[in-house]
């Protein structure tokens, strides 16, 4: 069982309105931890901070200043800031004949482009708190891929490796701040649920059986990624940095394979079928 107790420390999570940064926000304050969730949603994001205890800010990840004003808003609590989960995402699915360049850099700006900014902008309040851990949420499909998510499993992969480089640097420089990513595979979220929902039955049969087929454990809950998470944040964790987490159920074991013509983000930020020359996710 893990041993950690949050209180006096302070989260920011980003894509906290739901799915797995909700679920880790549900357990950090069920700790003691004082969590802000960051998110486009305002209208969701608000009411959901109403509801479990944490504050909300807007944050479009994406832009250096909003992230600024993010770290001021925080450091003006006079709490400083301890503990950073790198978790909002977008999926646009594209082969490298049918993906633009536009939704190209687009995925590459919000999914990686946001987890450096987090990362550099938030570092120095993370040092100057005495030190903590960040998390960065990547995918399975950082890990493996598929021929319909060209740009998804760029940026996923990118953040498997580039967070290996930001806690070799944390370290070299003796900040006291650990970097870890984890690796979601099929999570049953409000995302999934409502993207099956929104199937012809046939279609949604085929998506089960395909789902139940290359992941052996069946589906994930988010509470289940987000435990994942809080032992990276915890003190049991204070021994790693640079390391990387699949939680895929074993759906990771082979090449994913969605139905022809979807695209399938596995885990809880932006799961759901997607036309391969697809709609933006958040």
């Amino acid at each position: 069982m893990t041993n950690a107790s949050f209180s006096g420390k302070t989260a920011l999570i980003s894509g906290g309105a739901s799915g797995i940064g909700l679920a880790t926000a549900q357990r950090l304050i069920s700790q003691g931890a004082t969590v802000w969730i960051a998110d486009i949603q305002d209208t969701l994001g608000q009411q959901i901070a109403e509801e479990i205890g944490a504050n909300y800010l807007h944050l479009d990840v994406a832009k250096e200043e909003e992230w600024t004003s993010a770290v001021e808003l925080i450091a003006g609590q006079g709490q400083g800031l301890h503990l950073l989960m790198n978790n909002a995402g977008v999926a646009i699915g594209g082969t490298l004949e049918t993906q633009t360049t536009a939704e190209f850099l687009q995925t590459i700006n919000i999914n990686l482009l946001g987890v450096f900014l987090g990362c550099k902008v938030c570092a120095p309040l993370l040092a100057l708190s005495g030190g903590g851990s960040i998390v960065n949420v990547s995918s399975i499909w950082g890990m493996v891929s598929d021929p319909g998510a060209v740009a998804y499993s760029a940026s996923k992969g990118g953040v498997r490796t580039m967070t290996k480089a930001i806690a070799l640097d944390l370290a070299d420089r003796k900040t006291h701040i650990r970097a870890n990513s984890i690796h979601p595979g099929f999570t049953a979220t409000p995302m999934v649920v409502g993207s099956m929902g929104e199937m012809e039955p046939e279609e949604a049969a085929q998506f089960s059986a395909r789902t139940i087929e290359r992941v052996p454990l069946g589906l994930a809950e988010a509470d289940q990624i987000a435990a994942a998470a809080v032992f990276l944040f915890s003190d049991d964790s204070s021994f790693m940095t640079g390391s990387d987490h699949s939680s895929s159920s074993g759906g990771g074991l082979e090449r994913a394979r969605p139905l022809p013509g979807t695209l399938t983000c596995p885990h809880g930020q932006c799961l759901q079928p997607l036309p391969q020359h697809g709609r933006r996710l958040r």
